[in-house]
């Protein structure tokens, strides 16, 4: 996937913000729905809809499937999303879609020079360097997000890249660790379970890998047309 959403510091005095479910589950939404008209099992997917089932929103997001139906009960009460089920998917629409996104700039962007470049890269590095090197940060976080200090390691790697892909420069350590500990709340799933001599994917998601039993448990949920489903690495 790729582009970005608009995402406004209102969303801190949204009703629901403070529920954890229903705000986990109408960000993740945001962020997959269709930004351009799509097509999806021989269906036309119009911007800001997102075509998916339960069982995939569950596995995606850790969460029951009756807490889920909450969650999207209550979104579709408060005029944040509308959804139409059928007994192959479910198609959740974004009310007021184009207020989250961001509109493509025509004027191109100024070049950024091949020392610049290499200035932030190094800046990001040594904030990624003397974060690993702070026992007592490290040990806080991994308690608290429920990850080893190798799982930590690997997610500072990936958001180190996706301060680089995105521009985004940090004007010291502390603003660093602070959008970091933010983020790694919601992209933490992607790595909990990345341990394993498997590899596999579907349409719209990150290559995961993992032990055979957890190969065969998405398999079962996602091997189906329209997800794409691939073994990458059968052990």
């Amino acid at each position: 996937m790729k582009g970005f959403i608009k995402l406004h510091r209102r969303i801190l005095d949204w009703e629901w913000y403070t529920d954890s479910n229903v705000k986990s589950v109408f960000i993740h939404v945001l962020l997959n729905a269709c930004y351009d008209d799509c097509r999806f099992m021989g269906k036309k997917v119009n911007r800001g809809e997102y075509m998916t089932s339960l069982s995939r929103l569950s596995s995606d997001l850790s969460i029951p499937v009756r807490q889920l139906r909450t969650s999207l009960t209550r979104l579709k009460q408060t005029g944040e999303i509308d959804m139409q089920t059928t007994n192959k998917y479910t198609k959740i629409t974004i009310c007021n879609y184009d207020s989250y996104q961001v509109e493509e700039r025509a004027k191109k962007p100024k070049a950024t020079s091949k020392r610049q470049t290499v200035k932030v890269i190094n800046v990001v590095q040594d904030y990624v360097q003397k974060c690993l090197h702070d026992p007592s940060w490290t040990e806080v976080v991994c308690m608290q997000n429920n990850i080893s200090k190798t799982q930590l390691s690997k997610m500072l790697d990936v958001f180190n890249n996706h301060l680089l892909m995105t521009d985004e420069k940090k004007q010291n350590i502390r603003d660093f660790k602070s959008h970091f500990v933010n983020w790694l709340k919601y992209n933490k799933g992607s790595v909990k379970n990345d341990e394993g001599p498997y590899k596999w994917k579907w349409k719209g998601q990150l290559e995961k890998s993992g032990t055979y039993d957890m190969l065969v448990k998405d398999k079962e949920v996602f091997d189906k047309p329209g997800f794409e489903f691939k073994v990458i690495q059968n052990g």
